[in-house]
């Protein structure tokens, strides 16, 4: 039979620290797409940038294949870890508006790059910059944070330079600002589970 008395102080604290320890477990499980889509985006950068030099045609085939497969990796990896969890916490719920505005943003400057022309990559890097930077805050992660300064940073000087070298600008904002973080934030994870499992 159930109690109906109230938690006490430290009943109380300690079940505010599990829920803060299990919402912010579930969020940095989420380092796995910090990791697919750096990889991506990394490798997509490099093969354009090869096949520019080579004079192949369709220099741009590397983002053609990689992105429509990071998309449904991300669709079936996200079906199964909704699956998982139990309940969504209030970082849950803000994180998921700050990732709408950020795929949104993402999608209009990729949909409208025949207008932005030499533009487009470095807005590209300012919206990465944007999820970066808040995505960090949430998780009081500072590679991440960092991750989207150095984005922000990168744009600037991008904005200045031909397509070519924005496309190895792109290759290095994602190495420092997704690649390395989303490695770090795994391995933190890593340490933590074996950790709380000891």
């Amino acid at each position: 039979m159930e109690s109906n008395q109230p938690l006490t102080e430290s009943e109380s604290l300690a079940l505010i620290h599990k829920m803060i320890h299990s919402a912010k477990k579930q969020f940095e499980d989420n380092g796995f797409f910090y990791l697919l889509w750096g990889w991506l985006v990394f490798i997509a950068c490099t093969s354009n940038y090869i096949l520019l030099k080579i004079n192949y045609e369709y220099n741009w085939i590397g983002w053609m294949t990689l992105m429509p497969l990071g998309g449904i990796i991300s669709f079936f990896y996200g079906r199964k870890e909704s699956k998982k969890q139990q309940y969504k916490s209030y970082l849950d719920e803000v994180m998921m508006y700050v990732l709408g505005a950020f795929l949104f943003s993402l999608f209009f400057v990729l949909i409208f790059m025949s207008k932005l022309g030499i533009a487009t990559y470095p807005m590209v890097m300012v919206v990465y910059g944007i999820w970066l930077f808040i995505s960090g805050g949430a998780m009081k992660f500072k590679p991440l944070i960092l991750g989207g300064i150095i984005n922000w940073a990168f744009a600037c000087i991008a904005i200045y330079m031909d397509f070519e070298t924005q496309i190895i600008i792109l290759a290095a904002a994602v190495l420092l600002g997704y690649i390395i973080p989303g490695h770090m934030l795994r391995s933190k994870f890593s340490q933590e589970n074996k950790l709380a499992n000891s």
